[in-house]
């Protein structure tokens, strides 16, 4: 086990120990672990599976963890709360995301996307950009008076940095939370992805078809089939994704995001 998953265990234990005391007392979501601790846990899946299903079992023993283990079962929460893997009967999976992440051209905009998933950090960024994140003290007060327990705060902000640095926020400074240019939602950056593409030749004239933002296409290919089950939290999760995609991908008609974008 090397040193970088030897310090997560620590950080998981304690954060495990913590939860069953102080996180019921929390009236938001966060996570206890952080985005490259997610990114260890979607390497891994990728570069076994790809896009299949692996079982619990199999997924901790990539990561040299036990799958009865607090250090997993944290790692795996925290990576359902980025948006990043889903579970079903027969295992877990990386989400559209998690397969964006994966890939080169479009790694940055999907931690991004990851990062404004976590409804604490959402609405961190929200409150804080255009402007500059206070000292620990006061941010950690901030933090308070949006839904986390007291005793969590600390905790809270430290994960909050790390996951900001690993996504790219800080590259005007540690004191400002900006999407990172590297990860730019604008201009031709990504691949375009035709709708409705078959590989095939031209449409045979007229307007082109329009292009679809490789994430938000994602979301789209993996809904279920009509018909099927599907259960209520995960389409929540998708629907909220889906609209941090939308926040992100377009401006609205003044050329401004809007107001409200990940509230």
């Amino acid at each position: 086990m090397d040193a970088d998953v030897e310090q997560a265990d620590d950080v998981a234990t304690e954060a495990a120990e913590a939860a069953s005391a102080e996180r019921e007392r929390s009236t938001i979501q966060f996570p206890y672990m952080d985005l490259k601790d997610v990114m260890m846990m979607v390497r891994a899946i990728h570069q076994n599976v790809g896009q299949g299903e692996a079982t619990e079992d199999q997924l901790a023993a990539w990561m040299n963890l036990s799958p009865k283990s607090s250090g997993f079962r944290v790692r795996t929460g925290t990576a359902k709360m980025f948006g990043m893997i889903d579970s079903n009967s027969d295992g877990l999976r990386l989400t559209p995301l998690g397969r964006a992440a994966m890939d080169p051209a479009q790694e940055g905009k999907a931690k991004v996307e990851a990062f404004l998933t976590v409804p604490l950090y959402k609405l961190a960024y929200e409150n804080y950009k255009g402007g500059v994140v206070p000292p620990a003290a006061a941010f950690e007060r901030d933090i308070r008076s949006w839904g986390v327990a007291a005793k969590q705060t600390s905790r809270a902000r430290q994960a909050m940095e790390r996951s900001a640095e690993e996504a790219g926020f800080y590259e005007s400074g540690r004191n400002r939370l900006v999407i990172p240019a590297s990860a730019s939602f604008k201009g031709g950056s990504e691949p375009e992805v035709k709708a409705g593409g078959n590989g095939g030749g031209g449409s045979g004239g007229g307007e082109p078809p329009p292009t679809i933002d490789p994430i938000i296409k994602g979301l789209i290919d993996r809904l279920p089939k009509p018909g099927s089950e599907w259960e209520k939290s995960k389409r929540k999760l998708w629907l909220q994704i889906l609209e941090n995609s939308f926040d992100l991908v377009y401006e609205d008609e003044l050329g401004e995001r809007p107001k409200d974008a990940f509230s």
